[in-house]
C-alpha cells in the first residue's frame, strides 16, 4: 500500500464498487461450483464420480475466482486499513466488535493471498526453461497456487460485505453530526496511481 486512502473518496468508492462486483461473481462462481458438486458426486459418500473431471472442474472454480477478484486485488490492502480506521471512529458495540473480526479475517486473507503470490513467483523463477504456459511443467504448479489462493478469495466473499456495512456506520454517524461540526473540506487526494509493482498471477 503505497498511497494511503481516503475514506469517502472517489477511489475508495471505485475500490468498494470493484469489490461488490467480485462478491456478486464470486457467488455466482460458488453456485455454479455446488451445482456442478452436487451433480457428480455421490449423495451418500460425497465422492466425485470422475475425479479426474472433477479436479479440472475446481481448477476451474479456483482461476474463476482469482479472475474475478483480480479488480481488487491491487487494492485489497487499502480497503483493509481504512476500514480499520473507520472501525477506530464508530462506538464499540456487539455489531462492531463482529465487523472488527471479520475486518481482521479480511487482513489476515490479504497477507495469506500476497504470500501464495510471491511463492508462485519463486516457483516460476525456478521452472526449467521448457516450462512455459500450457505445459504441464507450467499448468500444475500454476493450479496448485490458484488452489491455495481460493481459500484467502473464499474468506473475502465471506467477510467483504463488511466493508460496506462499516462505510455506511460511518456515513451515517457523520451525517448525524454534520449540523454540530463545521469542519474544512479536506483537498481531493490525486486519483492513484497504478502500482509499478503490481502483483499479478500470470496465466
Amino acid at each position: 500500500m503505497t498511497i494511503p486512502l481516503e475514506p469517502a473518496s472517489p477511489e475508495h468508492q471505485l475500490y468498494l464498487s470493484q469489490l461488490a462486483i467480485y462478491l456478486r461473481e464470486s457467488r455466482q462462481i460458488l453456485a455454479a461450483w455446488d451445482a456442478y458438486s452436487d451433480q457428480h458426486s455421490d449423495p451418500d459418500t460425497h465422492q466425485p464420480y470422475d475425479e479426474d473431471a472433477y479436479g479440472l472442474r475446481q481448477r476451474q472454480r479456483d482461476s474463476d475466482t482469482l479472475g474475478a477478484f483480480g479488480r481488487v486485488y491491487d487494492h485489497a490492502d487499502e480497503l483493509v486499513y481504512v476500514a480499520e480506521q473507520q472501525l477506530a471512529q464508530l462506538p464499540a458495540s456487539a455489531r462492531t466488535r463482529r465487523y472488527a473480526w471479520q475486518v481482521r479475517e479480511l487482513r489476515d486473507s490479504t497477507k495469506g493471498l500476497y504470500a501464495v503470490h510471491d511463492d508462485w513467483l519463486a516457483v516460476r523463477r525456478a521452472l526449467p526453461a521448457h516450462a512455459r504456459p500450457g505445459t504441464e511443467a507450467f499448468e500444475e504448479p500454476l493450479a496448485e497456487s490458484y488452489a491455495e489462493a481460493w481459500h484467502y478469495l473464499d474468506q473475502w466473499a465471506i467477510h467483504g460485505q463488511a466493508l460496506f456495512a462499516i462505510n455506511a456506520l460511518v456515513q451515517k454517524q457523520s451525517k448525524a453530526s454534520a449540523p454540530a461540526l463545521v469542519t474544512a473540506t479536506p483537498p481531493m487526494p490525486k486519483a492513484a496511481a497504478a502500482s509499478s509493482a503490481a502483483r499479478r498471477w500470470c496465466a
